[in-house]
């Protein structure tokens, strides 16, 4: 197990770690949208739906926490580094994004119609959302980690469980549709309620 000291050193000074954590974070990335988007192929309905609100609730909680899971953040910087891999992560999606999976058509780019052909309106807003995930993510790890070694898997599935959670009441009260997109909304808005609840149950 790594510990305290070799985590902030490595989190503080070691950007081939950073670098490299980005570009396998951006690889797993593309596997689950090319899987994400072979599924729905041959899915609809209701089966659709649920099971694209797995993949992007496990691919949420892959985002925001295997910067951390890599890098192990336990103070500020540590925090910002993750987000480093964020970001990295993205750029090198993008890449993979653009030069491999756009050629193969594995989905449709409805984005991209809105913006008059050009992609690059939204892009910019899926690397500052890819940060936003990342540097949640080392949030509650960094708070979940104050005395123990926070067991990183398990903080993951507690993010999924609030973004289930929420997503059952966004749709049960009508506020957003039976939809994978409400369960993203749900996923994000429940990271961000983390970070404080990790706070507070790890204050002593």
């Amino acid at each position: 197990m790594t510990s305290v000291g070799e985590s902030i050193a490595v989190a503080d000074s070691d950007w081939r770690t950073i670098v490299r954590a980005g570009v396998q974070l951006g690889v797993v990335t593309a596997v689950g949208v090319a899987v994400f988007a072979l599924l729905s192929r041959g899915m609809v309905g209701t089966t659709e739906i649920i099971v694209q609100s797995v993949l992007i609730l496990v691919g949420g909680a892959v985002f925001a926490y295997l910067p951390s899971m890599l890098l192990r953040p336990r103070d500020t910087d540590g925090i910002a580094w993750a987000a480093m891999i964020g970001l990295v992560g993205a750029l090198v999606f993008t890449v993979i994004d653009t030069v491999l999976l756009r050629p193969m058509n594995l989905y449709h780019w409805t984005w991209d119609a809105i913006g008059g052909g050009s992609g690059f309106w939204y892009i910019p807003v899926w690397w500052m959302g890819a940060v936003f995930l990342a540097w949640l993510g080392a949030w509650v790890v960094a708070a979940s980690s104050r005395h123990t070694e926070a067991g990183i898997l398990a903080i993951a599935g507690q993010s999924m469980g609030i973004g289930v959670v929420l997503g059952g009441i966004l749709m049960a009260t009508g506020v957003v549709p039976f939809h994978s997109a409400g369960f993203a909304l749900a996923f994000a808005v429940g990271l961000v309620l983390h970070v404080p609840l990790a706070g507070v149950m790890h204050k002593g």
